[in-house]
């Protein structure tokens, strides 16, 4: 008998379970499967590209942390020897300001000294000068007063002398209108 497409022969039935395995959905579900297939497939491309790029960031941020922890050492030497020097310096300049705090002592003393003397010299002497700068701060005010005085009273008899003047030029004035009436 001859075989047909199906591979069976023909006049032969076919067992249930071969029918039930066999695409008995429309055209539509294939294409929604195939699109759904289509989408996994571009989701897992896509994922294994973002892992890529992930995977190559990671390498570059290795990369420069490798190149960080070879050049953070001699740095961290260099900082170690600049807090030495730093530290006996710091030593030197303590032992600086020590003598500058007996110097500064040495003076305070001395300013006390001057002080001292000072107030002696502006007790003795104080009185009479103040007596005197007394006396020439009473002298020049009482010269002002006396100077301004005096100018008051030229101000005043030039202020009445320019007053007869205009009234004399009025009568002037007045003398020759009746004149020329």
């Amino acid at each position: 008998m001859p075989v047909g497409p199906t591979g069976w022969r023909q006049g032969e039935t076919v067992p249930e379970e071969t029918v039930a395995a066999g695409w008995t959905g429309s055209v539509w579900e294939l294409g929604v499967l195939l699109a759904g297939l289509g989408f996994f497939l571009l989701c897992v491309m896509l994922a294994f590209r973002l892992i890529n790029k992930a995977t190559a960031t990671l390498n570059r941020v290795n990369k420069t942390l490798d190149k960080v922890d070879h050049e953070i050492g001699p740095i961290l030497r260099n900082v170690n020897t600049t807090l030495d020097n730093v530290n006996s310096s710091l030593t030197q300049v303590e032992g600086e300001l020590e003598k500058v705090g007996t110097i500064t002592g040495n003076a305070a003393h001395i300013s006390s000294n001057v002080a001292n003397i000072m107030s002696l010299v502006v007790s003795a002497v104080g009185s009479p000068l103040v007596k005197a700068a007394a006396f020439g701060f009473g002298l020049r005010t009482a010269v002002k007063k006396r100077n301004q005085d005096v100018d008051e009273q030229q101000v005043r008899r030039m202020v009445e002398a320019s007053r007869q003047s205009k009234r004399q030029a009025k009568r002037a004035a007045k003398a020759r209108q009746k004149a020329g009436e």
